[in-house]
């Protein structure tokens, strides 16, 4: 089960009193007794977790808010320069994640969150059911621009070059928030429609799917 932590304010953050030092805080929540049913014997591959987290950054260049990510796949804990990386950073924007790595795809750095279109960066926390019978489908759908964007093999990364694909192919337009929403009810309705073709067609029950999406071209 993946982790996440997202926080978009007025005034800026340092990194380390949100993502480090807290009790609960999101780089301690890789610990066995955060994680739900507590009375399942202890699997190993829990803590087979990594944490990568997003900070705003803006090129002087163009003025175009561009977001800076940090992903390493060792414990946010026993990663120093994370923990020099938090010390040190403050940002209005602050995306970050645990990763909760699958037989599917591996725990390498291009397979952590948040991933990064342009302005924009997209988490998750869930999963795809079915993924890779509707993978190839999905890929059919996607723009040329979308995907070469694509660098890892998660989901994730898939569903979120789809949403880009609605989004159209200017990532650093800054747009309203209702074309971000339907951009979003557009790829789920996607997603959905695919996993479905998919299991009608294989005459397989129907799976639940979790779908818990987030993006922002805050950073």
């Amino acid at each position: 089960m993946c982790r996440w932590f997202a926080n978009i304010g007025e005034e800026p953050i340092l990194l380390e009193d949100v993502l480090i030092k807290p009790k609960h805080s999101i780089a301690k929540q890789i610990d066995v007794h955060f994680l739900p049913n507590l009375h399942v014997t202890y699997d190993p591959h829990l803590h087979q977790r990594t944490l990568s987290s997003g900070v705003a950054t803006e090129f002087n260049d163009d003025k175009v808010n561009r977001p800076c990510v940090y992903k390493n796949v060792r414990p946010p804990l026993n990663d120093f320069n994370l923990i020099s990386l938090c010390a040190h950073t403050s940002s209005k924007c602050v995306f970050a994640h645990i990763r909760a790595a699958t037989s599917l795809s591996s725990a390498v750095e291009t397979n952590n969150h948040p991933f990064v279109f342009g302005r924009h960066l997209f988490m998750h926390n869930g999963m795809i059911p079915n993924f890779l019978k509707i993978k190839v489908a999905l890929l059919q759908k996607l723009s040329e621009k979308v995907s070469t964007n694509i660098f890892g093999t998660t989901d994730t990364e898939h569903v979120a070059a789809l949403f880009f694909t609605h989004l159209g192919n200017d990532w650093d337009a800054e747009l309203p928030i209702e074309t971000l929403n339907k951009t979003m009810i557009k790829t789920l309705q996607d997603v959905l429609s695919l996993i479905q073709e998919t299991t009608k067609d294989n005459n397989e029950t129907l799976l639940h799917s979790s779908l818990n999406f987030v993006v922002t071209d805050s950073c």
